[in-house]
């Protein structure tokens, strides 16, 4: 192609896509001052955190593990909710790593150790779509923080509560990422639910190997995170806390706790399945192959997910979910995993809550 049928055929692109384009120069435009913000900010506090930070932390995980001890001294029930817990997760690894070995001997012998049930790679949706997807969610994020914050300044209406707003938000932002790919696949390009993975067929032979392809990850998951903490430990860095599991830590009323359960549990990971693998992997894997597309959405997912110390783990989460839709062209097992992942950690960080935190406890 000449350099004068690339302009032309740029052109053509740029005009028929003019309101994305404007909808990603605003996301640039705002990043890049969000950036500049959040910059200025970490210089004026940098020599104050410097000070504070390391013997702050290491305060209050010897008072944590005092109080701990304490507690779990006066009440029984707690040590007993605990030690099942504990319990429960050494027999998930046991059975975990044996399903892994079990596995790594199939492999070996040249076997598959788990049989495809076919996957549809007949899509006719593109990779632009996907990045119009990305540019709607964004944006629309963007603009609903807008104008909450013009709302409040118009009429001088008090500050929210920031737990309500960031539920409302989020199921909000859910919501819109799943219509939008709805509206792509089967409004624009006349397609079915089925070719989202979409299918309660097969659901309890899907719900099956969800569960145990995730017991055969957890040995793996278990090695990344030690490895991981290890590292952590010998470079001395302290990583930054997590917004969410601040959330759960500080909310203290049943309903919206309940709420924000949900959210995490049930509706983030199937919004999320339906997007990244139901979506944009068939794409990915058209253009690049099987292996390659498992790896690059993986990784989008992890880098999307959290920070850097996290990106590993939920990477190795991420082939696992992109490797099941594979081998079974269904999103049920990777929703499956996605959901009982959630959960368990929900679940410890309620746990923390209660044992740490029992003012905050609801009974």
């Amino acid at each position: 192609m000449s350099s004068g049928e690339l302009f032309k055929a740029t052109s053509n692109l740029a005009r028929g896509n003019r309101i994305y384009i404007l909808m990603l120069t605003a996301i640039i435009a705002v990043n890049l001052f969000s950036a500049l913000g959040a910059l200025h900010k970490e210089k004026e506090a940098a020599h104050i955190g410097k000070k504070l930070s390391k013997s702050v932390i290491r305060k209050e995980m010897l008072a944590d593990e005092k109080r701990l001890k304490e507690i779990l001294e006066q009440k029984k029930f707690l040590t007993a909710v605990l030690t099942v817990s504990v319990f429960l997760v050494m027999l998930a690894l046991a059975l975990g790593l044996a399903l892994s070995i079990k596995c790594l001997a199939l492999k070996l012998n040249g076997r598959d150790f788990m049989a495809a049930y076919g996957f549809s790679p007949d899509i006719n949706w593109y990779l632009w779509d996907v990045c119009k997807v990305v540019i709607i969610f964004y944006f629309f994020g963007y603009t609903l923080q807008f104008f909450e914050l013009i709302g409040l300044r118009a009429f001088g209406a008090k500050k929210p509560d920031e737990h309500i707003m960031a539920i409302i938000n989020t199921t909000i932002m859910d919501t819109l990422a799943f219509v939008a790919v709805l509206y792509f696949v089967i409004k624009k390009y006349k397609r079915r639910f089925i070719d989202l993975g979409i299918s309660f067929k097969n659901l309890t032979r899907d719900i099956k190997i969800g569960i145990l392809g995730y017991l055969a990850l957890l040995p793996i998951l278990s090695l990344i995170l030690l490895i991981v903490f290890v590292i952590l430990q010998l470079i001395k860095y302290e990583p930054p806390s997590v917004p969410l599991f601040e959330l759960f830590y500080e909310e203290t009323r049943p309903r919206l706790l309940f709420v924000l359960t949900i959210l995490v549990t049930v509706i983030g990971p199937v919004a999320e399945e339906v997007f990244f693998r139901g979506f944009a992997y068939p794409v990915l894997r058209k253009r690049f192959g099987v292996r390659n597309a498992i790896i690059l959405i993986s990784f989008v997912f992890a880098l999307l997910h959290t920070n850097i110390i996290g990106l590993l783990p939920i990477m190795a989460l991420g082939v696992l979910l992109a490797y099941l839709y594979e081998k079974t062209g269904s999103l049920i097992p990777s929703i499956t995993v996605h959901i009982i992942h959630n959960f368990i950690i929900i679940y410890f960080v309620y746990l923390y809550k209660i044992i740490i935190m029992p003012t905050s406890c609801i009974y």
